[in-house]
C-alpha cells in the first residue's frame, strides 16, 4: 500500500462523474440486491439522482441507505439520503437541467419524483500505473488515498 494525494484522486473521480452520462446504482433490501442504470449529476464528490417514490430502488433505499455505484473503471461504496422533492434543491435543478434538459422536462416536476443524495465513503479506481495493474482507493470519510498493487 502506497499513500497518494487524496485531492488529486478526488479530482479524477469528479472528472469521471461529470463526463459519464450514467452510472449503475445497486440497492438492497431483505437479501435482495438490484441494480439499474441511472442519470446522475454531481456536485464535487456528492452524487444526485431523482426517482419515483413508488420505485423499487426508493423502497430499498428507505430500508437500507447503503448503496453501491459503478461507472467506468470505478466502484463507489456510499450512503444514500432521501432529500424530498427535486425542486427543493436549486443546485440539483441547475446541474440536472444543464446535463439532461429532456429528462428534466419529462420527470423533474412530477409529483412522485424524489431527490436522492449519495455521499461516497470509499471509492476504488482500477488502473495501470507504469504498466502494472493497481487499485487507487479514496477513503472519503478519512480524507486519505492510497494505491494497492494487484
Amino acid at each position: 500500500m502506497t499513500s497518494i494525494d487524496f485531492d488529486k484522486l478526488s479530482e479524477e473521480v469528479i472528472a469521471i462523474l461529470e463526463k459519464e452520462p450514467s452510472v449503475v446504482i445497486a440497492t438492497s433490501q431483505d437479501n435482495k440486491v438490484t441494480a439499474r442504470t441511472m442519470s446522475h449529476v454531481n456536485d464535487g464528490l456528492a452524487i444526485y439522482f431523482q426517482t419515483s417514490d413508488s420505485s423499487e430502488k426508493f423502497t430499498q433505499i428507505k430500508a437500507n441507505p447503503q448503496i453501491a455505484i459503478a461507472v467506468s473503471n470505478m466502484q463507489i461504496e456510499a450512503r444514500a439520503e432521501i432529500c424530498g422533492r427535486p425542486g427543493a434543491c436549486p443546485e440539483f435543478i441547475r446541474l440536472f437541467k444543464a446535463k439532461y434538459p429532456r429528462y428534466y422536462e419529462m420527470y423533474t416536476n412530477r409529483e412522485d419524483e424524489v431527490l436522492i443524495k449519495v455521499e461516497p465513503a470509499k471509492i476504488k479506481l482500477w488502473k495501470y500505473v507504469s504498466g502494472a495493474p493497481c487499485c487507487e482507493i479514496a477513503d472519503v470519510l478519512e480524507k486519505m488515498a492510497y494505491r494497492e498493487n494487484q
